[in-house]
């Protein structure tokens, strides 16, 4: 019998899918069987497991995403990247962060290699690893995507990357160099959103999503079923019943220009202002010896990266976008922990030894 083009390929991608899944099984005989019980020689993921003074020990969780919750009550996320790379199992790894310090984890794909089995298989362990302390079903899992906010054509060519990152089950995408709105409303309106246009007290943005039907395996790592997930798969806060975030990065000097327009879109829930690739753009190759070291830049340069960073913060506070960084123990360092929640700062990339007194300083009450 003769068969349509189409669903030759469609059976071929299906075999071959299928076939990657049994490798990525067959290579990983000592997990435990989804859904099986973990053993607790697998939860080896550095933890003091310390709590504030302030902890709610009846705590029930409000919402799938941890991280939204911990906003709404005016506390600061503390995260760090998920350890995944050449070597590395992404189940077992997912199983190990499932109960680390940890509110959220950041998926680093703008270097690392995407990967979209090795993100499932990641998301899997969480599931399988968890829930956590906080009675979370995992923690919260945003992806520092590989796509950047280029132009718009060039977001538009490749939203397919941003639908299959959410199709993984994951609870955020944070885009990289974000230089022109127009391409951030491409990935965050279009990219991220669902086509509905009848969400209860959500107005419709210009731009009409493009995720499709079904993303049956993030129904299952959120632990809804699919109705439900396109009722909760949409932008906090632009929607409050939401549980995506997505962030942005004002990192290099055509970012800068349109920082404004950028960050005033709707739907945009994180921003930072990418020391490291600001840097580069600013400071220069002359700061970078060969030896390893870095000298100091011009006065003038870090005059004109101390502003791009003001800015982006204050128009971080303008917009009620939460504002990302380092934080530091050190009580003499610009980063100092106290100093930063003091500032606003409510994404704090750091260390357990940074969360522990961050959390007993801010008087949190969700257990970590």
């Amino acid at each position: 019998m003769d068969i349509k083009k189409r669903d030759f390929l469609g059976l071929a991608a299906s075999a071959g899918a299928a076939a990657a899944m049994t490798a990525a099984a067959q290579a990983q005989p000592a997990r435990a069987a989804q859904g099986g019980p973990i053993q607790v020689s697998q939860r080896d993921m550095v933890n003091q497991n310390k709590q504030p003074s302030t902890v709610d020990r009846n705590y029930k969780p409000r919402r799938l995403n941890k991280v939204i919750e911990l906003w709404e009550d005016g506390q600061p996320i503390y995260y760090q990247s998920s350890g995944l790379g050449p070597g590395v199992d992404p189940y077992a790894q997912g199983v190990k962060m499932a109960r680390s310090y940890m509110d959220a984890i950041n998926v680093e794909y703008e270097h690392g290699a995407i990967d979209f089995i090795q993100l499932r298989e990641f998301m899997r362990g969480l599931v399988d690893g968890g829930p956590t302390a906080s009675g979370h079903r995992t923690p919260a899992v945003f992806v520092e995507t590989c796509i950047i906010g280029l132009d718009e054509a060039y977001a538009r060519a490749n939203s397919w990357v941003i639908e299959q990152l959410l199709d993984c089950g994951v609870h955020g995408i944070h885009v990289c160099h974000a230089r022109d709105a127009r391409a951030i409303q491409v990935l965050s309106q279009m990219g991220c959103r669902y086509p509905f246009e009848d969400r209860p007290g959500v107005a419709n943005l210009p731009m009409r999503g493009l995720r499709g039907s079904s993303a049956g395996f993030a129904a299952q790592i959120w632990g809804v079923n699919g109705n439900r997930y396109c009722h909760l798969a949409d932008l906090w806060p632009y929607n409050p019943k939401g549980e995506l975030i997505f962030g942005v990065k004002i990192e290099d000097t055509i970012a800068d220009l349109q920082a404004e327009k950028t960050l005033s879109l709707p739907g945009i829930a994180f921003a930072e202002g990418g020391g490291g690739d600001h840097g580069y753009w600013v400071y220069g190759l002359s700061v970078m010896n060969e030896d390893g070291t870095r000298a100091a830049p011009a006065p003038d340069k870090k005059a004109q990266f101390d502003k791009a960073m003001a800015t982006v913060i204050g128009l971080c506070k303008k917009y009620n976008i939460r504002y990302l960084a380092g934080g530091s123990t050190d009580p003499n360092a610009a980063n100092f922990v106290h100093k930063v929640i003091d500032g606003g700062q409510m994404v704090i990339e750091s260390g357990e030894d940074v969360a522990i007194m961050g959390r007993e300083y801010s008087k949190r009450k969700m257990p970590v």
